[in-house]
């Protein structure tokens, strides 16, 4: 009897052990954490912030302990602030080696309320050209009196031969184009001519007299704005410009991409010198200089159009208020270039005209190479 207890306690352990490894192998595993990404927004203007948050199914927000990427780029922590437009961005999180999903959200420009009207001012002029430092002063005159007033320096052919010759100069002068006449000769957005002071040659010392020249222009409303985002790498340079519209009242628009580069000198004809009849500003005062004038400044100098010389079309579905339209280029820099590091762009939107000689600068921007301007 005492035997069949035993084998019963026994068996009864028995079935209890096998009943507790039986609890435990059925017990349910933990399976893999899944991870959602939470965007804070779908769309965010350019300059502003979006923020990431990561959840996990077994931890919760697990935000602090995670990497987000955007575009393939560890940020710093959860935040991001875009500086460029762009429709589709993706971002992913990283926690505990596992990888979230890839969601995307847009980054837009920021559209002002109202454009700054600024003035285009070309001034044909050359090296060779005795009377050419009249121009110089007058642009200086305009380019001290407003910041929104963007100059370029256009070489025509004379002799002795200019350094900086542009390829187009004696056709956009000539009286089938813009009717320049000679050199020196100033150009207001493209089609107005600056008054020089009647065309004769004295050296300009009343800078009242070219402020009010560009007073009207200044003034206007500007029917679109533009930016300039461009980069240099080796020899290549990036460019890209956007147009921004104020209005929907925009004929035949053409962009204009100058390269420009400052910080240039070199002999400079002078007809000025040695005269006892001119009344020159004491600061450009070339009657007192010497003919050449030796390595004279030259700045805003035309090196080359990216497009066009005179503008290559923007599509006319393109022109409405509130739109913007894009153009991005890589070309080589141009091989007259001297510093790179003194180069910049200037763009500008021509409009409003039937032909080549009224399609007038409705608004030009201009920013160093390696910058980024926004629409101002």
């Amino acid at each position: 009897m005492k035997k069949i207890n035993k084998l019963t306690h026994l068996f009864i352990l028995m079935i209890m052990s096998a009943g507790l490894m039986i609890s435990c192998g059925t017990e349910e595993e933990v399976g893999d954490a899944s991870l959602d990404l939470i965007l804070s927004s779908s769309s965010v203007p350019v300059g502003s912030e979006i923020s990431f948050q990561l959840m996990s199914s077994i931890d919760g927000d697990v935000s602090a302990s995670s990497a987000f990427y955007v575009n393939g780029v560890e940020i710093n922590g959860n935040t991001f602030v875009p500086t460029e437009a762009n429709d589709h961005n993706e971002v992913y999180g990283v926690f505990d080696g596992k990888t979230s999903a890839v969601k995307t959200f847009s980054s837009t420009d920021v559209i002002p309320s109202a454009y700054t009207q600024k003035l285009l001012l070309e001034d044909y002029t050359g090296t060779w050209c005795g009377y050419c430092p009249r121009m110089i002063t007058i642009t200086n005159y305009l380019t001290d009196y407003s910041p929104n007033i963007i100059p370029v320096a256009i070489h025509t052919p004379g002799n002795p031969t200019d350094p900086w010759l542009y390829e187009h100069a004696v056709e956009m002068m000539s009286s089938a184009f813009y009717n320049t006449g000679g050199a020196p000769a100033g150009q207001f957005n493209r089609i107005v001519k600056v008054d020089q002071n009647q065309n004769v040659a004295p050296c300009p010392n009343d800078r009242q007299f070219f402020h009010d020249q560009v007073d009207p222009y200044l003034n206007q409303n500007a029917p679109l704005g533009l930016s300039i985002n461009s980069s240099l790498s080796g020899n290549n340079l990036t460019m890209k410009v956007k147009v921004g519209f104020a209005s929907a009242n925009i004929t035949n628009p053409k962009l204009v991409v100058y390269l420009i580069e400052d910080g240039l000198s070199h002999n400079q004809a002078n007809y000025f010198s040695g005269s006892t009849i001119v009344n020159c500003d004491p600061a450009y005062n070339y009657a007192s200089m010497p003919n050449p004038i030796p390595d004279f400044p030259q700045e805003h100098v035309l090196l080359k159009a990216y497009t066009d010389i005179y503008g290559d079309a923007i599509p006319q579905d393109a022109v409405a208020e509130g739109s913007v339209w894009s153009w991005e280029r890589t070309y080589p820099l141009p091989s007259i270039v001297t510093n790179a590091q003194n180069l910049s762009i200037v763009a500008f939107v021509l409009g409003n005209g039937n032909s080549i000689p009224t399609n007038g600068a409705l608004n030009v921007q201009s920013a160093k190479v390696g910058t980024n301007q926004d629409f101002d």
